[in-house]
């Protein structure tokens, strides 16, 4: 072959080349992304499969220390709910030796007294309204009732408790 053949075929070689590189370059670049992507998710899918676990681990630890505390508390209350129960014994075994004892801390002397001091209070109130000063009449019919409702409130325990009306003296 001739020289010129040689440059003319290289020529037409490098105008096919020209033509083709760009389709090289491209099928080169769509390639390597794909790669890059599948990477990126597998890379991806690794990191979450390990913060998954990790999320499992710190999941197991917390429920474990949700069990132990569990059972502390758990512990603490049949601790209280005993020592209530102790505590309701003792009252009551409190409160059946003071009702022993007299049955009731009031006597019928106390409820009389009650009455006389009320119906004073009473007495007290129209002085008051007739010296024409209301504020100290208002104020001694208050106590009055304070007083009516105290004694009634006796009278009822009296009434219901017959052997605590006849005894002379409180516990």
């Amino acid at each position: 072959m001739q020289p010129h053949q040689y440059a003319l075929a290289a020529g037409i070689g490098w105008m096919v080349t020209l033509i083709i590189l760009p389709f090289l370059i491209a099928k080169a670049r769509r390639l390597a992304y794909a790669r890059g992507f599948d990477e990126g998710k597998a890379f991806h899918d690794r990191s979450l499969t390990q913060q998954f676990r990790e999320a499992m681990q710190d999941l197991d630890k917390l429920r474990t220390e949700l069990q132990r505390t569990q059972q502390t508390c758990n512990v603490q209350l049949a601790a209280r709910q005993a020592s209530i129960a102790a505590l309701k014994a003792s009252i009551s075994e409190l409160e059946a030796r003071i009702m022993a004892y007299t049955g009731l801390a009031v006597t019928k002397a106390d409820y009389d007294r009650l009455v006389s001091a009320s119906s004073t209070m009473r007495l007290a109130q129209r002085t008051f309204k007739a010296l024409k000063t209301e504020a100290e009449a208002a104020r001694a019919g208050a106590q009055a009732d304070v007083i009516d409702e105290l004694a009634k409130r006796i009278h009822a325990q009296l009434r219901s408790n017959p052997s605590a009306a006849t005894a002379g003296a409180p516990a």
